[in-house]
Protein backbone atom coordinates (compact mmCIF):
# COMPACT_ATOMS: atom_id res chain seq x y z
CA UNK A 1 0.00 0.00 0.00
CA UNK A 2 2.81 2.36 0.83
CA UNK A 3 4.39 1.66 -2.56
CA UNK A 4 1.09 2.42 -4.33
CA UNK A 5 0.67 5.78 -2.49
CA UNK A 6 4.25 6.74 -3.37
CA UNK A 7 3.65 5.86 -7.05
CA UNK A 8 0.39 7.82 -7.09
CA UNK A 9 2.12 10.82 -5.48
CA UNK A 10 4.88 10.56 -8.10
CA UNK A 11 2.31 10.55 -10.92
CA UNK A 12 0.67 13.67 -9.49
CA UNK A 13 4.07 15.34 -9.20
CA UNK A 14 4.85 14.58 -12.85
CA UNK A 15 1.37 15.74 -13.96
CA UNK A 16 1.70 18.93 -11.91
CA UNK A 17 5.12 19.69 -13.43
CA UNK A 18 3.78 18.99 -16.93
CA UNK A 19 0.85 21.33 -16.30
CA UNK A 20 3.24 24.11 -15.23
CA UNK A 21 5.40 23.60 -18.32
CA UNK A 22 2.38 23.57 -20.64
CA UNK A 23 0.88 26.63 -18.96
CA UNK A 24 4.16 28.50 -19.39
CA UNK A 25 4.33 27.58 -23.08
CA UNK A 26 0.72 28.55 -23.69
CA UNK A 27 1.10 31.91 -21.99
CA UNK A 28 4.27 32.75 -23.88
CA UNK A 29 2.76 31.70 -27.23
CA UNK A 30 -0.33 33.80 -26.54
CA UNK A 31 1.86 36.72 -25.54
CA UNK A 32 3.84 36.43 -28.77
CA UNK A 33 0.60 36.29 -30.78
CA UNK A 34 -0.76 39.30 -28.89
CA UNK A 35 2.40 41.30 -29.64
CA UNK A 36 2.25 40.40 -33.33
CA UNK A 37 -1.45 41.24 -33.51
CA UNK A 38 -0.67 44.72 -32.15
CA UNK A 39 1.89 45.39 -34.91
CA UNK A 40 4.92 44.83 -32.70
CA UNK A 41 6.46 41.57 -33.93
CA UNK A 42 9.27 40.21 -31.78
CA UNK A 43 12.84 40.47 -33.02
CA UNK A 44 14.43 42.69 -35.62
CA UNK A 45 12.10 43.73 -38.44
CA UNK A 46 13.90 44.37 -41.77
CA UNK A 47 13.75 47.76 -43.47
CA UNK A 48 11.10 48.09 -46.18
CA UNK A 49 12.44 47.26 -49.63
CA UNK A 50 11.67 48.83 -52.98
CA UNK A 51 8.28 47.59 -54.23
CA UNK A 52 7.17 46.40 -50.77
CA UNK A 53 5.01 49.48 -50.09
CA UNK A 54 2.05 51.27 -51.59
CA UNK A 55 1.54 54.94 -50.82
CA UNK A 56 -0.71 57.88 -51.57
CA UNK A 57 -1.27 61.48 -50.50
CA UNK A 58 -4.22 63.03 -48.67
CA UNK A 59 -4.67 66.84 -48.35
CA UNK A 60 -4.66 68.51 -44.94
CA UNK A 61 -6.99 71.51 -44.84
CA UNK A 62 -7.88 74.08 -42.22
CA UNK A 63 -11.42 75.04 -41.16
CA UNK A 64 -11.73 77.54 -44.03
CA UNK A 65 -10.89 74.84 -46.58
CA UNK A 66 -7.38 76.08 -47.39
CA UNK A 67 -4.92 73.27 -48.06
CA UNK A 68 -2.00 73.54 -45.65
CA UNK A 69 -0.13 70.48 -46.87
CA UNK A 70 -0.74 66.77 -47.13
CA UNK A 71 -0.23 63.47 -45.38
CA UNK A 72 1.64 60.61 -47.05
CA UNK A 73 0.14 57.20 -46.20
CA UNK A 74 2.27 54.04 -46.46
CA UNK A 75 1.09 50.42 -46.28
CA UNK A 76 2.64 47.04 -47.19
CA UNK A 77 1.73 45.41 -50.50
CA UNK A 78 -0.68 42.45 -50.29
CA UNK A 79 0.90 39.48 -48.54
CA UNK A 80 4.24 41.23 -48.08
CA UNK A 81 5.77 40.61 -44.68
CA UNK A 82 6.36 43.19 -41.98
CA UNK A 83 9.00 45.84 -42.61
CA UNK A 84 10.17 49.05 -40.98
CA UNK A 85 10.70 52.70 -41.92
CA UNK A 86 12.92 55.18 -40.11
CA UNK A 87 13.41 58.83 -40.93
CA UNK A 88 12.15 61.23 -43.54
CA UNK A 89 10.59 60.56 -46.93
CA UNK A 90 12.00 62.37 -49.92
CA UNK A 91 9.44 64.82 -51.37
CA UNK A 92 9.69 67.07 -54.44
CA UNK A 93 6.92 69.36 -55.75
CA UNK A 94 6.95 68.31 -59.41
CA UNK A 95 3.94 69.35 -61.50
CA UNK A 96 2.56 72.89 -61.52
CA UNK A 97 5.65 75.01 -61.06
CA UNK A 98 9.39 74.81 -60.65
CA UNK A 99 10.61 71.68 -58.86
CA UNK A 100 10.92 72.34 -55.13
CA UNK A 101 12.45 69.84 -52.69
CA UNK A 102 10.83 69.64 -49.26
CA UNK A 103 13.18 70.51 -46.40
CA UNK A 104 13.51 67.92 -43.61
CA UNK A 105 12.46 69.30 -40.24
CA UNK A 106 12.08 67.54 -36.89
CA UNK A 107 8.80 69.32 -35.98
CA UNK A 108 6.32 71.69 -37.53
CA UNK A 109 3.16 73.71 -37.16
CA UNK A 110 0.77 70.98 -38.35
CA UNK A 111 0.36 67.55 -36.83
CA UNK A 112 3.76 66.45 -38.12
CA UNK A 113 7.03 66.09 -36.37
CA UNK A 114 8.69 64.78 -33.28
CA UNK A 115 7.76 65.69 -29.70
CA UNK A 116 9.70 68.55 -28.12
CA UNK A 117 13.07 67.38 -26.84
CA UNK A 118 13.24 64.40 -29.21
CA UNK A 119 15.40 64.69 -32.33
CA UNK A 120 15.79 61.05 -33.37
CA UNK A 121 13.03 59.73 -35.65
CA UNK A 122 11.35 56.52 -34.44
CA UNK A 123 11.41 53.25 -36.34
CA UNK A 124 7.88 52.40 -37.46
CA UNK A 125 6.87 48.78 -38.11
CA UNK A 126 4.40 48.23 -40.96
CA UNK A 127 2.45 45.04 -41.49
CA UNK A 128 -0.87 44.12 -43.10
CA UNK A 129 -2.78 45.76 -40.22
CA UNK A 130 -0.57 48.78 -39.47
CA UNK A 131 0.72 51.51 -41.77
CA UNK A 132 2.76 54.68 -41.40
CA UNK A 133 2.28 58.33 -42.26
CA UNK A 134 4.39 61.45 -42.78
CA UNK A 135 3.25 65.08 -42.95
CA UNK A 136 4.32 67.52 -45.67
CA UNK A 137 3.62 71.15 -44.84
CA UNK A 138 3.46 74.11 -47.22
CA UNK A 139 4.66 77.58 -46.32
CA UNK A 140 2.25 80.00 -47.95
CA UNK A 141 1.89 83.37 -46.33
CA UNK A 142 -1.22 85.32 -47.39
CA UNK A 143 0.80 88.15 -48.94
CA UNK A 144 2.93 85.63 -50.88
CA UNK A 145 0.14 83.37 -52.12
CA UNK A 146 -0.14 85.00 -55.56
CA UNK A 147 3.56 84.29 -56.15
CA UNK A 148 3.38 80.62 -55.09
CA UNK A 149 2.67 77.86 -57.59
CA UNK A 150 -0.21 75.41 -57.34
CA UNK A 151 1.21 71.89 -57.56
CA UNK A 152 -0.84 68.85 -58.50
CA UNK A 153 1.78 66.08 -58.29
CA UNK A 154 4.70 65.34 -55.99
CA UNK A 155 7.54 62.86 -56.34
CA UNK A 156 8.02 60.96 -53.10
CA UNK A 157 10.37 58.26 -51.88
CA UNK A 158 9.73 56.33 -48.63
CA UNK A 159 12.60 56.56 -46.10
CA UNK A 160 15.59 54.28 -46.76
CA UNK A 161 14.35 53.19 -50.20
CA UNK A 162 14.85 54.31 -53.81
CA UNK A 163 11.22 53.59 -54.80
CA UNK A 164 10.25 57.06 -56.10
CA UNK A 165 6.69 57.52 -57.38
CA UNK A 166 4.29 60.34 -58.18
CA UNK A 167 1.39 61.05 -55.85
CA UNK A 168 -1.49 63.32 -56.79
CA UNK A 169 -2.54 66.08 -54.42
CA UNK A 170 -3.25 69.74 -55.13
CA UNK A 171 -1.67 72.37 -52.91
CA UNK A 172 -0.27 75.84 -53.32
CA UNK A 173 3.14 76.59 -51.88
CA UNK A 174 6.47 78.30 -52.30
CA UNK A 175 8.36 76.04 -49.91
CA UNK A 176 7.62 72.66 -48.33
CA UNK A 177 8.76 70.93 -45.15
CA UNK A 178 8.59 67.19 -44.49
CA UNK A 179 8.55 65.52 -41.07
CA UNK A 180 9.57 61.97 -39.98
CA UNK A 181 7.31 58.98 -40.48
CA UNK A 182 5.10 57.95 -37.56
CA UNK A 183 2.68 55.10 -36.84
Amino acid sequence: MTKRIATTAGVFSVLGAAALVLTGCTSEAASAQGDAAQGQPRGQVPACADGQLNFNAEPITNSSGTTLGFKLNYWVVGASGACSLTGYPGVTAATGGPQVDAVRKPRGALSGGLPQGQDTPPTVVLDRDHGAQAVVETTVIARQSAACSTYTEFLTTPPNTTDTRKVSVTTQGCEYAVYPVYS
